[in-house]
């Protein structure tokens, strides 16, 4: 059982939206109400006749960096001269009650002069595009590579691609409680994704060494990547030292969607050639990433959508060029997936579409074309190590049998195959720690590994135990002041975490001489067990050719949508999915059940319903569940897990990070189906309703024309090939 099991069905779990403290100040954030101006100034005083009114904080009571970032640190605490997008925190209002908070929040005026908005990626290189980066240079990322004979293939299609903005979406919205120490420093619970990069940024905005600032992890209701970004952080730590009082905030769900980053919307031309019997010759690529107007991960993202834009495919000839961009747009960083999800659909789209123009099944264009193991990847050439062949998921796929058919709707079947990396990789450590304590009564694990509902604390005692035997397993508090662990992202923690705890638990046991009686300890004996895991190395590609080894372990996944669908209304009823992944092995197979079945179903939501809109002025559509449209559970069709273990010698007990392989290829299965029961080219997802009828427009195709070459400028032409 989950350690935290008992305690979520009774509704006992402490989330970070019910913390409080004896004498507490609360916090609301003063926001943007355009997408670009200059900020001449803050007005408050009338704010401050509100009652119950304490102090409104701006970008000056800031004492350290006036920048921060996940990535990259240009992102400002509050708005400091100029704000980039709607809804950009300018101030903080501090008050003695929540609501008078609220008022004030509303009261505070800022002085703003409109400024023209960039809200289209595709003119943000333009030379007469507005200027949004913080250096004046829109551009926040590129990479490129080409390599490969000249050939191209007789036959070939060349289409254009986009994906929307789908968000976290996770049910407890941003909320945190700080409280200051008494000695000049702060101490911050917070649901978070990454307790040690949270703590750096705070230090360096509040001008304090590290150990002056504590960072505890309060309950998580959800993340999926949301929670990567700091939001409150700050703010609630500098009231607090300020006020000299605890601060306390809780965003409204209006508040959360804008205040968060959501996944890059993406637009995407892939030309595919291959020869008349289906064996790919040639790909082009040129990816565009609308990053919005701060950087959060956006390098990052990058990188993994442009080593994986081709897919698990053996492809002689590959050029792709990859850019994130700034725009006035809402920030886009990290959501499970992180480019891979993107880059899979328009691959696998591409895949389809070429196996129509040949006249072939899907299902053989894709079996004659996929990698086996030691191959070398079409674009990094790095070889696929650790992980079952390919075709293989496609087979534990065909064995699931179709589900009955549905009277009066047309049916299609869609399949899709996708890959990511597990874990950090690109030459960055990666790696983790922890602290065993065992005594009479059992042994205590402290680990910082966030624990964010995806069940790291139970495979951690799971892994204990298997060390030790079955002995009584408790939890320190995860919090900033334990070794380091690294985030819970990337799908590292069971890989990281994991390593550390199995390092651990066996030296431990040679402490205790090998046969663990831990009756034996007296009381108040004890022994204490710290250990670090350090994941094999990586190397950041050449980037002269793009060719190296970046990737730590690969995340290898497969779909099956079933999907009916209405022609005359444009309405879709998902029938069937069934997900494939190689787990290397599954420490705990009801939790990665679990992430396959949520991950599938949340890619599905991706494929069908979820986005955010932004409006001409450059706002987002979403302010609740009754604008941003989730999977209910009448919307969840017959999920079917299935779990391929390969055993990844290279890491602990052989098994690999989960949890961001279900959202990869789902969506791209579910867009195969759509287009296999409507006829349509099914080119962006979401689908809308107007996409699935005869009726529904159509974006004009770019015929295939003898080839296509991306320029280093990032540009797309045709040439004669």
């Amino acid at each position: 059982m989950r350690p935290d099991a008992v305690a979520k069905l009774t509704g006992e779990f402490g989330y970070a939206t019910e913390l409080h403290a004896p004498g507490e100040l609360h916090g609301a954030t003063v926001r943007s109400p355009v997408a670009a101006a200059d900020l001449l100034g803050v007005e408050t005083a009338e704010a401050m006749r509100v009652r119950g009114a304490y102090r409104v904080l701006t970008i000056a009571d800031v004492p350290g960096a006036r920048r921060v970032g996940v990535k990259t640190p240009d992102q400002p605490v509050l708005a400091d001269g100029r704000v980039r997008h709607h809804g950009e925190p300018i101030a903080f209002a501090l008050a003695e009650t929540a609501e008078a908070a609220r008022r004030m929040a509303l009261l505070v005026r800022p002085i703003l002069r409109p400024r023209p908005a960039l809200l289209d990626p595709e003119r943000a290189l333009d030379p007469d595009a507005p200027r949004v980066g913080p250096d004046g240079d829109n551009l926040v990322h590129r990479l490129r590579l080409a390599h490969g004979t000249a050939r191209r293939g007789a036959v070939g299609v060349r289409r254009r691609w986009r994906t929307g903005r789908q968000d976290a979406a996770f049910l407890a919205p941003e909320a945190g409680l700080a409280l200051p120490d008494g000695t000049g420093g702060v101490v911050l619970r917070v649901a978070t994704q990454d307790l040690h990069h949270d703590r750096a940024q705070i230090a360096a905005a509040l001008g304090l060494p590290e150990d002056r600032v504590r960072v505890e992890l309060a309950g998580v209701g959800g993340a999926f990547g949301g929670r990567e970004d700091i939001t409150v952080h700050v703010h609630l730590c500098l009231a607090a030292l300020l006020s000299g009082c605890p601060v306390r905030a809780l965003y409204s769900r209006a508040e959360s969607f804008g205040a968060h980053p959501s996944r890059h919307p993406a637009i995407m031309t892939y030309e595919l050639t291959a020869d008349p019997d289906g064996t790919f010759v040639s790909l082009a690529a040129d990816l565009l990433f609308d990053g919005g107007a701060y950087a959060s991960t956006s390098k990052a993202v990058v990188g993994v959508a442009h080593y994986f834009a081709a897919g698990p495919y053996r492809i002689p000839r590959v050029e792709i060029s990859t850019r994130a961009v700034y725009t006035n747009n809402p920030v886009a960083g990290a959501l499970r997936g992180f480019g891979a999800t993107q880059v899979c659909f328009a691959m696998e789209s591409t895949v389809d579409t070429l196996a129509a123009e040949l006249g072939l099944d899907p299902a053989v264009v894709r079996r004659r074309n996929l990698l086996e193991p030691g191959e070398p990847l079409a674009t990094s050439g790095q070889r696929l190590a650790g992980v079952a062949a390919p075709a293989s998921l496609l087979d534990a796929l065909d064995a699931v049998p179709l589900p009955p058919p549905a009277p009066g709707l047309r049916r299609g079947v869609g399949v899709a195959v996708g890959i990511k990396s597990a874990g950090l990789g690109d030459g960055r450590a990666e790696g983790a720690g922890i602290v065993l304590r065992a005594d009479r009564h059992g042994v205590e694990i402290a680990s910082a590994a966030p624990e964010v509902g995806q069940g790291v604390r139970a495979v951690l005692a799971q892994i204990v135990t298997e060390c030790l035997g079955p002995v009584p397993i408790t939890f320190a508090d995860s919090t900033s002041a334990l070794p380091a662990s690294g985030g819970s992202k990337a799908s590292r923690q069971t890989m990281a975490s994991g390593g550390a705890a199995l390092r651990a638990a066996t030296r431990l046991r040679q402490r205790l001489g090998g046969a663990v009686d831990l009756a034996a300890l007296g009381d108040g004996t004890s022994i204490v067990v710290e250990e670090r895991y350090d994941a094999p190395p990586t190397a950041a590609p050449d980037p002269r050719t793009g060719r190296g080894d970046p990737h730590i372990a690969f995340q290898l996944t497969a779909h099956r949508a079933v999907v009916d669908v209405d022609p005359a209304l444009g309405m879709a009823r998902v029938a069937q999915l069934v997900a494939a992944q190689d787990v290397g092995r599954a420490l705990n197979p009801a939790l990665v059940r679990g992430q396959l079945a949520g991950g599938t179903v949340q890619g599905a939501g991706f494929a069908l319903l979820e986005e955010i809109p932004v409006d001409a002025d450059g706002r987002g559509g979403a302010t609740g569940f009754g604008t941003y449209l989730l999977p209910a559970a009448v919307d969840v069709p017959e999920v079917i897990p299935v779990i391929v273990e390969s055993g990844d010698p290279r890491l602990p007990f052989g098994a690999k990070g989960v949890g961001e392989g279900p959202l990869i290829s789902s969506p791209a299965a579910v867009a195969a189906a759509l287009r296999a029961a409507t006829g349509r080219p099914v080119n962006r997802i979401p689908a809308h309703p107007e996409d699935l009828t005869a009726a529904g427009s159509e974006e004009p195709r770019d015929e295939y024309g003898g080839g296509l070459a991306v320029h280093p400028e990032g540009g797309v032409s045709a040439v004669d090939g």
